[in-house]
């Protein structure tokens, strides 16, 4: 039976130039997942904070969208839709670091 070498990962430190790039797709995956996850909710907040009546609404909440207020749609279907773009995002990088990288050889 062949000896196999280990092999240590470690996301805070790759140690290959293949882990490398791998860490930096998802680095740029996830810092865009956090805009989208908590950045949304914070400009909705964020554009209330002015309304004298402290109901939090503003330009946002009176907007409409395809027939719902702006606010409710950027939460409920934009972040579906920004989640599946996500997907897209990370396919596309990926592709691009295997077509750099080169066709695989099998020993």
């Amino acid at each position: 039976m062949p000896t196999r070498e280990r092999v240590d990962v470690n996301f805070f430190r790759p140690s290959t130039e293949n882990m490398k790039a791998e860490v930096r797709i998802v680095k740029i995956v996830l810092i865009c997942w956090a805009l989208l996850s908590y950045g949304i909710p914070v400009i909705i907040y964020l554009a209330g904070l002015g309304d004298p009546s402290g109901l939090g609404e503003s330009f946002i909440t009176r907007a409409r969208f395809l027939g719902f207020p702006l606010h409710y749609w950027l939460i409920a279907q934009g972040c579906t839709i920004g989640y599946i773009l996500l997907c897209k995002l990370y396919c596309m990088l990926w592709d691009k670091k295997i077509t750099r990288q080169g066709p695989r050889r099998k020993s």
